[in-house]
């Protein structure tokens, strides 16, 4: 399913391999951080809780959070990044760019989607789902469920758009290597 968290590895992959893979430029981190921005807008619609009501005017507010930090983080960044940087440099540290970005701005996201459910507190449930100690909410289990669900909204940035980079990083010197010792190429190939 498109936008639920099942569907985060398939739909939101390219995306991922966009700003990482990429973005190059400052016009290409700034096409994929607002295509990536969208993509997590929706996940974060169709992931919150079904029970709070999510106004249009909160939903509006949270994409053009979520796309305008994004995108400052990584116009901000990719500046910082030509102005101090040679062009090869500058190339390898462009792949980086996509991670604070995303992060900055998926947990924002979620923070500004979820943020009603704190002061209106959400049930407790038992084990069996039932609700308890009905009518009451609890709005400190609200703000532990909120502030649980932005944080891990920045960690699952880490694997995304983190590691790529260091692995890309990783392959020139390892190919050149290679490339400068082909019996070592039949070695690296039957291990």
């Amino acid at each position: 399913r498109p936008f639920r968290m099942s569907g985060y590895v398939p739909f939101n992959g390219p995306i991922c391999i966009g700003m990482v893979a990429m973005a190059q430029s400052t016009a290409g981190l700034v096409l994929w951080s607002w295509l990536n921005q969208s993509q997590n807008a929706l996940i974060n619609y169709f992931n919150r809780n079904a029970s709070s009501a999510v106004s249009t005017r909160t939903l509006l507010q949270s994409y053009a959070l979520a796309v305008g930090s994004a995108l400052a983080v990584a116009v901000g960044l990719s500046s910082l990044i030509h102005a101090n940087c040679s062009p090869a440099d500058a190339a390898a540290l462009l792949r980086f760019v996509a991670f604070p970005s995303a992060v900055l701005a998926s947990s924002l996201n979620c923070f500004v989607i979820r943020r009603p459910e704190i002061p209106a507190g959400i049930p407790l449930l038992d084990p069996s789902l039932r609700p308890l100690l009905l009518p009451t909410t609890s709005h400190a289990a609200a703000a532990r469920a909120v502030y649980a669900t932005t944080a891990s909204r920045a960690v699952l940035q880490i694997p995304a758009y983190f590691f790529p980079p260091l692995i890309l990083e990783a392959i020139a010197p390892f190919k050149a290597f290679l490339l400068e010792h082909p019996a070592a190429v039949v070695r690296t190939c039957c291990l």
